[in-house]
């Protein structure tokens, strides 16, 4: 059974990740402990892990608000996420098993299904999977957990009207395609070249939009 910290943690997590809590948005402490019907003690300790991931800056005297990186931070996060991502990529491919290869086929496939449809949502749920497919086989914990918490810092970026639309999901999963083949031949450096590429197309295009809003974040 989860504790009461870690049900608050998660549900701000949730409210971050959905951009119901904005970058930048102050959090209310009180409306969280009305909320869970707790004091502040398991609020602020909730809050504080999240600090530490990266996820909520503490400004003294002021409060705890949603991290809102700048827009340079924001291109270097989404560079060192291509970079893990290939890692990821060139492990799977030295040590996926031929299990892990027809899941990872399976998986493609199940994303290409969504693709013809038009189901952009479906879409953003299967390239969640294909990603955890790579990681399962990839078999380093620790570089998976780096990136699931770089992931869940950029979320919100990947959520905003626009930047995940219907013209980017064929892109995506011709990409993805490319990491499959490479995997699937074991070739390590290909699929880390072809890991990198898709994840630097889809981090530069979000980039791009902010940059040329001529604001800092969404």
């Amino acid at each position: 059974m989860q504790s009461l910290q870690d049900q608050i943690r998660e549900h701000v997590v949730s409210d971050i990740q959905s951009g119901a809590l904005r970058p930048g948005a102050q959090i209310d402490e009180k409306a969280l402990a009305d909320a869970f019907e707790s004091s502040r003690t398991p609020v602020r300790e909730a809050l504080l892990m999240l600090a530490a991931q990266g996820l909520v800056t503490i400004v003294p005297r002021a409060g705890m608000f949603v991290y809102k990186p700048g827009a340079a931070e924001l291109v270097a996060m989404f560079e060192t996420l291509a970079e893990m991502e290939g890692v990821v990529a060139r492990l799977a491919t030295q040590r996926i098993t031929e299990a892990g290869r027809k899941v990872l086929a399976q998986a493609h496939a199940a994303a290409g299904r969504f693709v013809e449809q038009g189901d952009t949502s479906g879409y953003i749920e299967a390239n969640r999977r294909f990603h955890e497919v790579l990681y399962q086989a990839a078999a380093n914990p620790f570089l998976s957990e780096q990136i699931v918490q770089l992931r869940r810092r950029l979320a919100i970026y990947w959520q905003q009207k626009g930047l995940i639309n219907d013209a980017r999901v064929p892109s995506s999963y011709r990409e993805h395609g490319q990491v499959v083949e490479a995997v699937l031949a074991g070739n390590p450096d290909g699929a880390a070249e072809a890991m990198r590429m898709h994840v630097s197309a889809g981090g530069k295009a979000i980039a791009d939009l902010v940059l040329l809003a001529g604001v800092e974040t969404p």
